[in-house]
């Protein structure tokens, strides 16, 4: 009967479970982790130092910093597990959500989540993402001599940093420049400048900026309810 109505029934594969697919999509994005970490963690001194100068001036130009942020929307950090394929838009209202139902008020910490990772509109570029993603480790410096003089792997950190030193007080650009280092790794290099930054401002905000992380949570707060904050606290363009 079907037949006559133009329907023709035939057996189709059996489809992997929704389960199955979810675990084949996990395993993938831990093996371009794992690509990526080995390069990222392979940059020696001199690689960092080639990319410092590479990126000494901006790589895509003035920009509305406003147009700079919504840019996260469209970047998807392939190396984080946590957060899959959620964009880096979506993980700073996250982090911002969690933040503000602990009550934080504290305006630096809340700039802090809404900036710190605007060098990743890298990934939006030609730059190899082993240059752009990942967490860094300390590959020059002298412990106990203070931040200023640590250099870190070369990634989407360093170049926001370069752009927003002089636009961001000193405390925000080390939270900017640093916030992709373990503390633990971190701790060795401070001075006693440096050691109210890094119980205030640092190991705070790394706890809310890796413990926000979600494939799955919706923010309840949007970037644009923070609007008034950034028109107040972040200059109307930025060179990126």
């Amino acid at each position: 009967m079907l037949g006559k109505v133009g329907f023709v029934l035939s057996r189709q594969p059996n489809r992997p479970s929704q389960g199955a697919t979810l675990a084949a999509d996990l395993a993938d994005q831990r093996l371009l982790k794992r690509s990526i970490g080995e390069r990222h963690h392979a940059q020696t001194l001199d690689e960092a130092q080639r990319l410092q100068t590479k990126y000494c001036l901006p790589a895509i130009g003035t920009i509305d910093t406003w147009d700079a942020l919504m840019m996260l929307g469209a970047c998807v950090d392939p190396t984080d597990t946590a957060l899959g394929a959620v964009s880096q838009l979506t993980h700073v209202e996250q982090t911002l959500d969690m933040m503000l139902r602990d009550g934080v008020s504290d305006e630096d910490l809340l700039i802090g989540a809404i900036i710190h990772d605007i060098g990743k509109v890298l990934l939006l570029t030609d730059e190899d993402p082993a240059n752009v993603v990942g967490m860094n480790r300390v590959i020059g410096g002298e412990p106990g001599a203070g931040l200023h003089q640590v250099i870190t792997q070369w990634s989407h950190d360093e170049f926001a940093y370069l752009r927003l030193v002089d636009v961001l007080p000193r405390h925000l650009s080390l939270l900017v420049r640093y916030h992709s280092v373990a503390p633990g790794e971190l701790e060795p290099y401070l001075a006693d400048r440096d050691r109210e930054f890094y119980a205030s401002y640092f190991r705070p905000f790394v706890s809310y900026d890796q413990g926000s992380k979600s494939a799955l949570r919706r923010p309840s707060i949007h970037l644009s309810d923070m609007r008034p904050l950034i028109r107040r606290r972040l200059p109307a363009q930025l060179e990126l």
